[in-house]
């Protein structure tokens, strides 16, 4: 016997000769030990210890798991089937020990003594729970007949229904979609409060494509016989192929048969305008309206609604292959609205229907968000700073839920941004007395600080709010980020580095106030007066990336073809491909600077989805 069991075999011998009782303690000690020799290999001592534990604890099944599954790991199921016996001889009324054995004698290739345990556990027991397990436990070892004869038994007992579920996933695991179905169909039959979780199961299911046309078969023929339970289902999978027109159709046909749940027809909408399926969106909200007599739920139509509009208002760019300017980070993110790019008639639709919800539901809690998002569009779209203002103060004074009140306060402050007036912004941060959401208070103190220049305050608030914040906090990156951008551009002992900084971040302020043509001439005094600083490259890239977005393509691009020698090259390369692909419509000279990034610039982190945009570009050319 190995040394590790004979000290513990000598403790537990000791203990008892003086009288000591087995505690937690030494129960853990032991447990502990026997997880460190499975560990190491050593299956022999770990299962002695197991054993006496046993001994010691017989009602703890996870001791009998383990012993059980080192039995089995080591293919001993002589022993296994000897252990398991003596459990049944001590705790006959222990049903999974019957299950256990069962297995054990199937392993061990004696399967009638496996059916004849089990055929004896099913009549001693005969209740769900031990059903249950055995299923389980013929899943496992796919003993697909032995499963049925269960399954008939169960139901004859149990009722329709019983064991769909799981007859159900484990006919999904084996690709045994047709089966898996039909299982899921009983169970919801039974089980209608339990929808959810059979769409999820549906939704995993349709990844394969093989299953698709068997899911919209089996959901087709059960609606046609029990419409008021399986039309949303149907509808909701159409929606989950993308096919919207045939969703909204479904959708309509349960309503016809009895069904108006207005929550669900909500996130019909909501998710129609989430997926930029504007008009149909616009059809779903529209029917809410003529078909809903619930105010509460009208006014939320009607949000609905004028959001879907609004959505419409400025097209949204996704054509960007990378990050160009930190633009996911909240301190450096400052998109403006190109005017050029509104569309009229949305603008109108929104702004008349945010306008009739503030009257026709004046005590309704819909009012914070129809007044914020007014000021939103009158501060974004509009530029009208004194209406965004007003209307948002007013959207605070409605009592808005935490999450929109969080937004309203961050559009206010951009708003006296905009405005130039950070002395007022300081200010009304202050007046918040809000310690639930501090984080994000002291976030917008930051971004104050810094477009006032103020760095050493910057810095040191940044510092605490790395100490105190957690990793996982949504805008802990962001804080890394900046504190990075910091400590690289603004060094005490370089006046020069100091002094671009502060026209670099004069330029950040004006962006923000909308004065691009004096942002760029902020940071073309740094190429001209600081042109070795190092901040002095990523101020001609921000210069190109605005001249692009006041489309002046050609200037954009002549700044860009200066930065080839200094380290943002990958990125300015970037740039210009994408001026040419997407604002100058010339894919070939895009496609031309992509290529210049995997030849010249391997090891850039862009070279990848470089790689993978010039292979979309070079299919879309050929065909």
């Amino acid at each position: 016997m190995k040394t590790t069991l004979k000290i513990i075999l000598f403790i537990n011998l000791f203990n008892k000769l003086i009288g000591i009782t087995t505690n937690d303690n030494n129960f853990n000690a032991s447990l502990k030990t026997a997880q460190m020799l499975v560990k190491k290999g050593d299956t022999e001592n770990a299962v002695a210890i197991y054993l006496d534990l046993n001994k010691r604890y017989p009602n703890n099944y996870s001791i009998i798991r383990s012993i059980k599954n080192l039995y089995i790991k080591t293919n001993k199921y002589e022993e296994g089937i000897s252990f398991l016996k003596s459990q049944l001889e001590f705790q006959p009324e222990k049903h999974q020990s019957y299950i256990d054995l069962g297995e054990f004698y199937l392993l061990n290739n004696q399967i009638e003594k496996s059916r004849k345990i089990w055929e004896t556990g099913v009549k001693k027991f005969n209740n769900k729970h031990f059903y249950r397990n055995l299923f389980s436990m013929f899943s496992r070892h796919n003993l697909d007949e032995d499963m049925r004869s269960l399954l008939q038994n169960g139901r004859n007992k149990f009722g329709k229904s019983f064991l769909s579920y799981e007859a159900g996933s484990f006919f999904q695991s084996k690709q045994s979609y047709s089966q898996a179905m039909d299982e899921y169909i009983i169970y919801l039959l039974y089980n209608k409060n339990r929808q959810n979780i059979i769409q999820r199961r549906i939704s995993r299911m349709s990844d394969d494509n093989e299953a698709v046309e068997i899911i919209l078969s089996k959901l087709i023929s059960i609606s046609e016989k029990e419409p008021k339970k399986f039309l949303f289902l149907l509808a909701d999978f159409y929606f989950q192929q993308q096919n919207y027109d045939k969703s909204f159709e479904v959708y309509k046909k349960w309503h016809k048969a009895g069904n108006w749940e207005q929550k669900k027809w909500l996130d019909f909408g909501n998710n129609l305008r989430r997926e930029a399926q504007y008009i149909i969106a616009v059809d779903v909200y529209n029917y809410i309206l003529r078909n809903s007599k619930n105010n509460t739920e009208t006014g939320k139509a009607l949000l609905g609604l004028a959001k879907t509009f609004e959505n419409q208002v400025v097209p949204v760019n996704t054509n960007d292959l990378i990050p160009y300017f930190f633009d996911q980070n909240v301190f450096f993110g400052n998109s403006f609205t190109e005017t050029t790019l509104i569309s009229p008639v949305h603008l109108q639709n929104s702004l008349s229907i945010y306008d009739s919800l503030l009257f026709s539901l004046p005590e309704s809690p819909l009012l914070a968000e129809a007044y914020y998002r007014l000021g939103a569009i009158q501060y974004n779209i509009l530029q009208d700073y004194e209406s965004g203002e007003m209307l948002l103060k007013t959207a605070l004074k409605n009592n808005p839920p935490n999450i929109l009140k969080l937004k309203i306060i961050e559009h206010l402050i951009n708003i006296y941004i905009a405005q130039g007036k950070l002395n007022e912004a300081s200010n009304f941060l202050s007046e918040i007395n809000d310690t639930k959401n501090l984080d994000i208070i002291n976030q917008k103190k930051i971004l104050i600080m810094l477009l006032s220049a103020n760095i050493d305050s910057v810095k040191s608030l940044v510092q605490f709010e790395l100490e105190v914040i957690s990793p996982n906090d949504t805008y802990f990156n962001d804080l890394i980020e900046l504190n990075e951008f910091l400590l690289r551009y603004t060094k005490k002992n370089k006046p020069n580095e100091l002094i671009s900084f502060n026209h670099f971040i004069k330029a950040e302020f004006l962006i923000r106030q909308r004065k691009i043509t004096e942002a760029i001439n902020e940071l073309e005094f740094i190429s001209e007066n600081f042109p070795k600083t190092e901040i002095a490259p990523l101020s001609v890239f921000r210069q190109a990336l605005l001249l692009k977005k006041i489309q002046q393509y050609e200037a954009a691009l002549n700044l860009s073809l200066t930065l080839k020698e200094t380290w943002i090259a990958d990125r300015s390369i970037i740039l210009t491909g994408q001026i040419y692909e997407i604002n100058l419509k010339d894919k070939e000279k895009a496609i031309k600077k992509y290529m210049e990034i995997l030849n010249e610039y391997k090891t850039s982190i862009y070279a990848e989805p470089v790689r993978y945009h010039i292979r979309e570009l070079q299919n879309l050319t050929t065909k």
